[in-house]
């Protein structure tokens, strides 16, 4: 390894940083940035903020807008910021700049767009989701600029949009119409996954499958249940049914966690309004994550066969439309040199032994890997994203943020 002279100096300049991460955190978490499929106002103002603090530090930051005419200026973006280093190869940390809404806003304790700082405990929408991977690759960059050392590679943060629904205005769209940015010889790191010791390497991930299912009857007044034909009561056995998923695509593979595919129920639409009337509409969706072994049009043929069964036995008409459907790539090899790389920087931080896994969720190191891009996954994970009073250790992102400049260190 080449750091053993220059990483504790890097280390030490990280650890005085701890005021200033939660500044830029308090910056950010109030910079709303939901996209628009979930009726917010995109990522542009976190964007152009961004793009001037990490101008101030010295990199060379350019946008890769996608168009979009549901945001105000009509493009979302997709920010590039480059450190040059001894080498023209990259190591690259990509995270994304979007959030998730806040839900019920009865259970945050504290205003989810307003940093609360309890301790070592930071609360806030998006401080884990992504905004763990931003502050901590924006402060690993800086203690090089700061220490005056030049990487042995070109550092490359990416600022992405629309991570949380669907990647097609960011990481999708990049790849799509600059894929000259990236190259088989880079090291991509995406922080947006792990556990809570570090020591989990996200190498591969199962498809994922979103589902919206419409059950269509007839709306009557409930004190007349036989003029009408009830859609919650038919959506209700049809969610019952659907556990036949879970047993007919059964498979186990212990390297992922959850070692198995689930099929979940989750969000549904508002049917009728008032309580004496029986509804003749219900949308509902359905959140699947499939081992690789299965195709997923296997998986929509099965819903359609139950689909079917309920149609015929309460008289509804069902409709299955795919929101999203990404069949598993490839898993990147366990001993690519991102893997290798990221294992000794976390022994050399952590004092831990990480580990290549795979895991249940979805992220978009499934667009790399689908263009024969290996990338790992990799943070300390706390697990409270999209959940209420998100939050994360200021201590994970001191050390994370080290095992990123380890990682700029000794990548050849």
């Amino acid at each position: 390894m080449k750091s053993d002279t220059n990483f504790p100096r890097i280390k030490q300049l990280i650890a005085g940083y701890r005021d200033d991460m939660i500044s830029l955190q308090r910056e950010l978490v109030r910079r709303v940035a939901v996209g628009p499929d979930n009726d917010g106002p995109g990522e542009t103002e976190k964007a152009h903020f961004l793009t001037a603090e990490l101008q101030k530090l010295g990199l060379t930051v350019t946008d890769y807008p996608a168009p979009d005419d549901r945001v105000s200026g009509g493009q979302r973006p997709n920010l590039v910021a480059l450190l040059p280093g001894q080498s023209s190869k990259k190591v690259w940390v990509l995270s994304h700049l979007d959030v998730v809404p806040v839900g019920d806003l009865n259970l945050w304790h504290t205003d989810p767009f307003s940093l609360h700082v309890a301790g070592e405990l930071l609360y806030g929408r998006g401080v884990e989701d992504d905004h763990h991977g931003i502050v901590t690759s924006f402060f690993a960059a800086r203690a090089f600029l700061e220490a005056g050392i030049t990487p042995a590679r070109t550092i490359g943060l990416a600022l992405v949009s629309d991570e949380e629904t669907g990647s097609q205005k960011g990481l999708a769209y990049l790849l799509d119409k600059h894929p000259e940015l990236f190259s088989t010889d880079d090291l991509i790191i995406v922080p947006d996954a792990g556990n809570q010791e570090g020591t989990l390497i996200e190498i591969a991930e199962k498809s994922i499958l979103w589902l919206r299912l419409e059950v269509k009857g007839r709306q009557c007044h409930a004190s007349k249940p036989e003029l009408g034909i009830n859609t919650l009561r038919a959506s209700a056995h049809f969610i019952v049914a659907l556990e036949a998923l879970e047993q007919e695509f059964n498979a186990v593979e212990p390297f992922f966690d959850p070692p198995h595919s689930t099929f979940e129920a989750t969000k549904k639409e508002a049917n009728v309004q008032n309580i004496n009337t029986i509804p003749g509409l219900d949308v509902f969706y359905l959140d699947c994550r499939v081992l690789p072994v299965y195709h997923l049009t296997r998986i929509i043929a099965k819903v359609k066969e139950i689909a079917h069964d309920i149609e015929r036995r309460f008289g509804v008409a069902i409709a299955i439309d795919v929101v999203q459907q990404v069949q598993s790539p490839p898993a990147t090899p366990p001993d690519a040199p991102v893997v290798q790389v990221l294992t000794q920087a976390v022994q050399a931080v952590y004092q831990r032994q990480a580990k290549p896994q795979g895991i249940g969720g979805n992220t978009v190191a499934a667009f790399f890997r689908r263009m024969g891009l290996p990338a790992a996954v990799w943070m300390t994970d706390a697990f409270t994203a999209h959940q209420p009073n998100e939050c994360v250790n200021v201590n994970h992102l001191i050390g994370d943020c080290q095992v990123f400049a380890h990682v700029f260190l000794n990548a050849d």
